[in-house]
């Protein structure tokens, strides 16, 4: 058993089998449907969860884990002598920091909790949740995987491009008018969670290849020793399209290792099928 236990939530879109091979505690977003409430990655699949997405015309809503969710898993770890490293998603974009933080006051020993703050989302979030859990395995402590982690975040970005602008009208991020004008142009925009953990647009593209080629433009912009790092692909429903992108990203950069994975409902909620997302390393 490692001195130090990760934790994070459905968010990070590592499959539940990955997180529960390798010990990592994971705690369920709930996605909210009209007729019925779901546990993210509990009992809701992926498969599942887009085809109630595309079939629901309403957008479903999220929520944020419960103190109570992230205070079963701490007071285990705790008892077994453990220290614990919790890494959310961006507390800029769901309140599950804040009930992590919750559940820290709880704990007698609270002191041997850290709560991290990732400022992404998807794979991003993942990245930081491998890295803690390699460091973990090999006898690192709570400090040493904080330490590494707030240097990992800063150099960490998070692009990604939408193939429909639907459900970012269903969201209200943007008007009926502009979605349906962004899909008549076939307007393609290219987002990015920034240094607070926010998303805000980067750009736009006109058509769905020239996306996908301006994500591979901005890791080699902005990605520093691309060959020497873990780069991360996440997608919804697109498979084809993000193995394709891999071996590009291979191609061109020669990148150590690519990690694929398909996005959960917690951020697939928001972007619908079609996302393609990077997650690199650049400078701080």
């Amino acid at each position: 058993m490692n001195k130090v236990k990760i934790l994070t939530d459905t968010a990070c879109d590592l499959t539940m089998d990955f997180l529960a091979t390798e010990g990592i505690g994971v705690v369920p977003m709930t996605i909210n449907f009209p007729d019925r409430s779901y546990r993210d990655g509990f009992d809701l699949g992926r498969e599942e969860f887009y085809r109630l997405l595309t079939s629901s015309a309403k957008l479903p809503t999220t929520a944020q884990p419960t103190p109570g969710d992230f205070l079963q898993v701490m007071q285990e770890a705790v008892a077994a002598g453990q220290e614990i490293v919790v890494i959310t998603i961006s507390s800029a974009l769901s309140g599950t920091y804040e009930s992590a933080l919750m559940a820290r006051e709880q704990i007698d020993q609270k002191e041997r909790i850290a709560v991290f703050d990732s400022r992404t989302a998807s794979l991003g979030q993942g990245l930081l949740v491998l890295k803690a859990q390699e460091m973990a395995a090999a006898g690192k402590g709570k400090n040493e995987i904080i330490k590494e982690l707030t240097g990992m975040r800063s150099r960490l970005f998070s692009v990604f491009t939408l193939d429909t602008l639907e459900y970012l009208q269903k969201g209200g991020r943007i008007s009926r008018v502009q979605a349906m004008m962004g899909d008549v142009l076939n307007i393609k925009p290219i987002l990015e969670v920034n240094k607070e953990g926010r998303i805000v647009p980067r750009e736009k593209a006109r058509g769905r290849r020239r996306a996908i080629k301006r994500l591979l433009e901005i890791m080699a912009a902005d990605g520093r020793e691309l060959y020497n790092q873990l780069i991360a692909i996440g997608h919804s429903r697109c498979a084809e399209e993000a193995e394709a992108l891999a071996a590009e990203i291979k191609t061109l950069y020669n990148a150590k290792e690519i990690r694929i994975g398909e996005i959960s409902s917690t951020v697939g909620t928001h972007t619908g099928p079609g996302c393609i997302a990077v997650f690199f390393q650049g400078e701080s």
